[in-house]
């Protein structure tokens, strides 16, 4: 049995080896003094596959193929060029006919004794005892032509070893259809990585599976054209073969992603190269066996909104999404009936979840008890007193005006107070957006924000004797108009840039005054409240302050509410 003698002739003349290891090739023990690094290998079985008829002309040999070196990497880098020389390899080598070699395990470890690395590779060579090696001739119609071993065309085929496929044996010639045959270790499982790959729910761009006996890819690149939405590709690794790609479990994500709208070529390439053993990026390091994917998706492109726009509020109540970063709720919701509460967040749309209160809520009415702030400064207004909450969900449905959800408030006891530390009547800017539900009413408050003490009012509207009245410095009507029950955007202003104070009813100046400074802090304030007594029978639907002058962006911050409420009077 002479495998060795042609494991010696591959091993020592394969350009990829010797350029590492120069000839540095031993059969069964390396010399004493060998230079790292070097090959050993051993034959450590024979299996003859004889018959009742005669001996056999076929041995399967197992072999084993050491790589020896001080550093891991020059290891594993000689491990790699041993099996590209051996795997899959057939013919004739110092005159020892091989049929095929085929890798079957690989492992590594390190001899603390040599202070060496040593990875370890299991082949199984088939060797042919009797004549040569099969001259093998690609036919028409993708058939393989095999003739005797012996190469005589005379008598009777006696055996032929084939792995797969479909053989046909006409008088001294074999025909083999190898049209559906697994016959190369690439691409051997390429049907089973597009089953994969296509019955995926996710979009999968790429999905590619490997073992010891073979590997399988499938691609289908989805066109980027005409994409307005940011491109995710997304990269993951398995260590099973043939890992199910919905099976999230089995699934890990490579450690660096590609870039948002990274191209198909980029993201492929950073995928596969999870694939060399010195990128440990997937943390794989080509180990067998693996999956890789590459999903795709699609993220809508965030459109800026209000406070994107117009930064620096102070406090933003509203129930619509004003930021696009912001990921908090828009407010807690009461339930009448046994007084759970339930944190109410965005639709979809940005639009207040109307669907999960009704959920909440079921037959019952819900309250308002805490209103989030939207500017980031977490000036949340909360009402613990049930009996003070303003009703949100009346049993059935959301309270609406013109269309959109708003916050009910009774005029007896319903408010939200508003800590106004910090502000300041002589740079400060108002938008309320409201309803009142009684034109007629006698000392309504809609939103206050500075108190009377000092003549440091900040009344916007104050609605009292059939106007809607804006209370400022030292007067409770510094500016009137006639009151209604209609939706309004009610605006106030005060800054050294606009150089007064101006009131404005859906983006109308109605007036102006003479500007001061200071705040009033003794009286409470807040929505649809001041101090003791002035509530505000109103629907308010959203309310932002800034502590600063608006007048440059106020026709802007108008538009946005407008656009959104659609206002009657705009």
């Amino acid at each position: 049995m002479n495998v060795g003698k042609a494991l010696f002739e591959i091993l020592s003349t394969d350009a990829g080896i010797t350029a590492i290891c120069s000839t540095r090739v031993y059969p069964e023990i390396a010399d004493q003094d060998a230079a790292l690094p070097f090959i050993v290998y051993k034959v450590s079985d024979i299996n003859p596959s004889g018959t009742k008829s005669g001996s056999s002309s076929l041995d399967t040999a197992r072999v084993d193929v050491y790589c020896v070196a001080d550093e891991y990497g020059d290891a594993m880098d000689l491990s790699d060029a041993a099996r590209t020389a051996l795997d899959r390899v057939g013919g004739t080598y110092n005159s020892v006919a091989i049929q095929s070699i085929d890798f079957d395990t690989a492992d590594v470890e390190y001899d603390q004794d040599q202070r060496a690395y040593i990875a370890e590779s299991t082949y199984n060579v088939r060797v042919l005892r009797v004549g040569q090696a099969p001259d093998v001739t690609i036919s028409p119609l993708n058939l393989l032509t095999v003739e005797e071993a012996d190469g005589d065309p005379t008598g009777a085929v006696n055996k032929l070893v084939v792995s797969n496929g479909t053989l046909t044996i006409a008088g001294n010639t074999a025909t083999i259809d190898t049209s559906g045959a697994d016959v190369q270790y690439h691409d051997r499982y390429s049907t089973e990585a597009e089953t994969e790959r296509s019955g995926a729910t996710a979009t999968l761009e790429i999905y590619y599976t490997a073992r010891p006996d073979g590997d399988g890819y499938a691609e289908s690149e989805v066109s980027d054209v005409g994409e307005t939405d940011t491109i995710n590709r997304t990269l993951f690794y398995s260590d099973k073969f043939q890992a199910d790609p919905d099976t999230a479990g089995d699934w890990t994500e490579y450690t660096t992603q590609p870039a948002d709208n990274a191209t198909f070529a980029t993201a492929k390439a950073a995928l596969l190269a999870g694939l060399n053993d010195t990128d440990a990026t997937a943390e794989t390091r080509g180990t067998l066996p693996l999956s890789l994917k590459m999903v795709r998706t699609t993220t809508a492109v965030s459109t800026d909104l209000l406070l994107d726009t117009y930064t620096g509020s102070t406090a933003a109540f509203s129930v619509r999404k004003l930021s696009k970063d912001y990921t908090g709720y828009c407010m807690r919701v009461r339930r009448a009936s046994d007084d759970a509460e339930a944190d109410i967040g965005f639709d979809s749309n940005g639009d207040l979840d109307t669907s999960a209160i009704a959920t909440h809520c079921g037959a019952s009415a819900g309250y308002c008890s805490v209103w989030y702030d939207m500017s980031g400064n977490g000036n949340n207004v909360t009402q613990s007193a049930e009996g003070s909450q303003p009703q949100i969900y009346n049993g059935t449905a959301v309270i609406t005006e013109n269309g959109k959800p708003a916050v009910d408030f009774d005029g007896t006891d319903d408010f939200f107070d508003i800590d106004n530390t910090g502000y300041d009547i002589g740079n400060l800017s108002s938008f309320f957006v409201a309803k009142s539900n009684n034109a007629s009413a006698s000392q309504d408050m809609g939103l206050s924000l500075s108190g009377s003490t000092g003549n440091k009012r900040w009344y916007a509207p104050y609605i009292n004797g059939g106007n809607f009245n804006f209370g400022y410095s030292s007067s409770t009507t510094a500016i009137t108009t006639s009151a209604d029950t209609n939706q309004h955007i009610f605006t106030a202003i005060a800054g050294t840039t606009l150089g007064s104070f101006e009131a404005f009813l859906d983006g109308s100046s109605l007036g102006t005054a003479l500007r001061t400074t200071g705040v009033d802090t003794a009286q409470a304030t807040g929505i649809a409240y001041f101090f003791t007594g002035f509530y505000g029978e109103i629907s308010v639907q959203e309310v932002i302050i800034w502590n600063a002058d608006q007048s440059n962006n106020r026709t802007g911050i108008e538009s946005d509410i407008d656009t959104y409420y659609t206002i009657p009077g705009m």
